[in-house]
């Protein structure tokens, strides 16, 4: 439990640094306020249309191929994709980098599972608590180190993010464990992974529908 705590608190700083940084970085790239914003929901969209569709896929790997794989991949990208921000010279680049991101980073729904993994029925609350701390330290310290640094140069707190991304992808290399034994693995299933069938699912899921309802609704207020 250490191991992923750590690495999610460094993965959470890494993309909390950029926080306060990426409108600016967007609106050096434009020509008005009015274009900032709506060129940044276009940057802020593909990843997250991108991490979407991707997301159950990356899942999937998991479950097939182990948890330690598939994180260790999403550390790359998450590097990759910081270092490219910095130096991307074109809000069509910057789109082009978060899809990427997006693509490779669903870092914390395999950090959830790999918890299940290791984790007895009976404990699983207090550990995913846990890592919801874990996950908020993150979201605490990133901004402020971003915006610290953000104030030096802007693209600084990118290239410091992808250096905290790196660090996290050496450390789980070469400590982090696998949490899923082959055992209890199973074949990749194409079907699986439509994340529009993903949600009919949980929504058919006795007590799981209107939990689903919840967590989209606060995701779309913040």
């Amino acid at each position: 439990m250490p191991f992923i705590m750590l690495t999610t608190l460094i993965d959470m700083m890494a993309i909390g640094v950029i926080i306060p940084v990426l409108p600016a970085l967007v609106g050096s790239l434009t020509g008005s306020q009015a274009d900032q914003a709506f060129w940044y929901g276009a940057v802020t969209f593909a990843f997250s249309l991108a991490n979407f569709f991707s997301s159950p896929v990356l899942g999937a790997l998991s479950d097939s191929h182990g948890r330690r794989p598939v994180l260790l991949i999403g550390f790359c990208g998450l590097a990759l994709s910081f270092f490219a921000t910095a130096l991307s010279t074109a809000v069509w680049m910057l789109i082009a980098v978060r899809l990427v991101s997006g693509a490779m980073q669903a870092n914390m729904s395999v950090g959830n599972a790999y918890v299940a993994d290791i984790t007895p029925p009976e404990e699983r609350a207090r550990r995913f608590g846990m890592l919801g701390a874990m996950f908020g330290v993150g979201f605490i310290l990133g901004p402020v180190i971003g915006g610290l640094l953000g104030a030096v140069n802007l693209q600084l707190p990118f290239f410091v993010a992808g250096g905290l991304a790196l660090l996290n992808l050496l450390y789980g290399w070469f400590v982090l464990p696998e949490s899923l034994p082959p055992a209890r693995r199973h074949a990749f299933d194409w079907k699986a992974v439509n994340p529009v069938s993903s949600l009919r699912g949980l929504a058919e899921m006795k007590g799981v529908g209107p939990l689903v309802a919840v967590v989209a609704c606060s995701g779309l207020s913040q």
